[in-house]
C-alpha cells in the first residue's frame, strides 16, 4: 500500500474525531480486499475525511471459526448469561476461503444473554484479534442478537502496520459472508455446512508511525 506523507503528520487529534473518521480509500496488503461496494450496513455514511496525520483504509477478509469451546456454570446445556467461550480459525482473502491462509483469528468472551434468547439485542461480548504476518488488529464487539447497531465493534489498536489503529468493524455471518467465492468445488468454495465469516473494517491509521 502506498502512503503519501501528510503536510502535518504530528497534528493533535482527539480520540472522538479519530473514531469518526473511517472511510475506504487505500489498497490493503496481500490477501486483503478493498472494494467499492461492501455488504456491510452503511453505519459510517457521511463520515468526515481523515484529519491531517491520519489515513483511512477499508479492509475485508474471511475467516472460518472452528471447534468453539464454551465453559458453562451449570457444567452443560445451552450457554447462559455469564458463561465463557473461546474460538479461533484461519483467515483467508475474500474469494479464497479454504485457499492460502493469510492469518489467524482468535476470540474469547462471555455470553450476555442465554443462547436461547434469540430476540435479545446481542448475545455475546467478545474480544478479538486478527493476526497477520505484518501485524495484528485487536477489537471489542457484541455478537448475534437482533439489533444491527449493537454488532458494530470498536477497533482498539494493533501491532506492526496496524500500530495505533482506530475505527470500527463488523463480522458478517450467513450466506452473503462468502460472497464472491467460486461456484465450483475447490479452493475458494466453502465446504458443506462450513461457517464462513466476513470481517469488514473501516480503519484509521496514523501516518508515518
Amino acid at each position: 500500500m502506498s502512503l503519501d506523507r501528510p503536510t502535518n503528520a504530528n497534528a493533535p487529534i482527539s480520540r472522538r474525531t479519530a473514531l469518526r473518521a473511517g472511510a475506504a480509500v487505500s489498497a490493503a496488503g496481500v490477501g486483503m480486499t478493498v472494494t467499492s461496494a461492501s455488504p456491510v450496513r452503511a453505519a459510517q455514511d457521511a463520515t468526515p475525511a481523515a484529519p491531517a496525520g491520519w489515513i483511512t483504509q477499508h479492509l475485508e477478509v474471511l475467516f472460518t471459526p472452528v471447534d468453539p469451546v464454551t465453559i458453562t456454570r451449570a457444567g452443560g446445556g445451552p450457554p447462559q448469561r455469564g458463561d465463557h467461550f473461546y474460538v479461533d480459525g484461519p483467515i483467508f482473502a475474500v474469494g479464497d476461503v479454504n485457499g492460502t491462509q493469510i492469518g489467524t483469528y482468535q476470540c474469547f468472551g462471555a455470553w450476555t444473554t442465554a443462547s436461547t434468547e434469540t430476540d435479545a439485542p446481542n448475545q455475546r461480548l467478545t474480544t478479538v484479534q486478527y493476526l497477520f504476518d505484518d501485524g495484528s488488529i485487536a477489537g471489542l464487539i457484541n455478537e448475534l442478537g437482533t439489533d444491527p447497531n449493537s454488532i458494530f465493534g470498536a477497533v482498539q489498536g494493533g501491532t506492526g502496520r496496524y500500530t495505533g489503529a482506530l475505527g470500527t468493524f463488523q463480522q458478517l455471518h450467513g450466506p452473503s459472508a462468502a460472497e464472491g467465492t467460486m461456484a465450483t468445488p475447490g479452493p475458494g468454495t466453502p465446504g458443506a455446512g462450513q461457517n464462513v465469516v466476513r470481517a469488514v473494517f473501516e480503519l484509521m491509521l496514523p501516518q508515518g508511525r
